[in-house]
């Protein structure tokens, strides 16, 4: 018959001791352990990082080597662009400033817009959309179709350009009310060459025959209409005589005559 030795309540296995303190250990040492790990890693990919960084941005190292443009262009070439953006062939790619070549190239007075961006290798692209002049204001600066006052260096679109003179701020009303004369004018062979509104808000209008119109500070729709309906009848016949038509009359007009004068016209 086999005796079986009773073990005692409470009582520990001496066997289990060395797993029961293994357990302790990582109970206490394994979270610590662990962040010190991930700390490590963090560390590592860090210092990766950092002289990866500095490599890159190394002067000789990934130089931009060539500049490629994008829009149409009547006044801008090529070199314009160019002069200013060949100061940063040869940069770093990732550390040349673009900002600045944006900031050099938007003082031409011909960009409207303008958009540089790197194009991986070795490229800067730069997009341009040039201003669209509208005709000259003043005697030395140029206005917009948006009515944009600008002073060009240079002028390489072919014209003529129109002449418009007017007070500051008016510029989008002078634009308007010359394409408001053409429209009406042109068929009748008169073309506005130069438009002016004076500090007093008075009209003048230059055509390209020579003849010269005052229209007076009112009634510029109504009074441009009435030199329509008479020029065919009583001016075009003797329009190398004629001088200035003053049309700030209620109901007629006044005509002075050049050098040699006939008989007077009717108004």
């Amino acid at each position: 018959m086999a005796f079986q030795k009773k073990r005692r309540r409470g009582a520990t296995s001496l066997k289990r001791e060395p797993a029961d303190g293994l357990q302790r250990w990582k109970t206490v040492w394994g979270p610590p352990l662990r962040w010190l790990g991930v700390l490590l890693v963090v560390a590592a990919v860090g210092y990766g990082v950092q002289i990866g960084s500095e490599r890159l941005r190394e002067p000789g190292a990934f130089p931009l080597r060539y500049i490629q443009t994008e829009g149409e262009w009547r006044n801008l070439v090529k070199a314009d662009v160019h002069a200013v953006a060949e100061a940063y062939i040869g940069q770093n790619f990732f550390v040349a400033n673009l900002d600045e070549l944006n900031t050099a190239l938007a003082t031409n007075p011909w960009i409207e817009t303008v958009a540089v961006r790197r194009w991986w290798p070795d490229t800067v692209e730069i997009s341009l959309r040039e201003r669209t002049a509208f005709g000259y204001w003043g005697e030395r600066e140029m206005v917009d179709v948006n009515g944009v006052r600008f002073q060009p260096t240079i002028v390489r679109q072919a014209g003529p350009w129109p002449r418009l003179v007017g007070p500051d701020g008016h510029e989008k009303a002078l634009i308007e009310a010359y394409r408001q004369t053409r429209a009406l004018l042109d068929p009748l062979g008169l073309k506005l060459i130069r438009l002016v509104q004076d500090e007093r808000r008075a009209w003048w209008l230059t055509f390209e025959n020579g003849l010269d119109v005052r229209l007076g500070r009112e009634q510029f729709a109504q009074r441009l209409q009435r030199l329509a309906q008479i020029y065919p009848r009583l001016l075009a016949p003797q329009i190398d005589r004629i001088a200035v038509v003053d049309l700030r009359y209620l109901n007629g007009f006044a005509v002075r005559w050049k050098a040699e004068r006939p008989a007077p016209l009717a108004g």
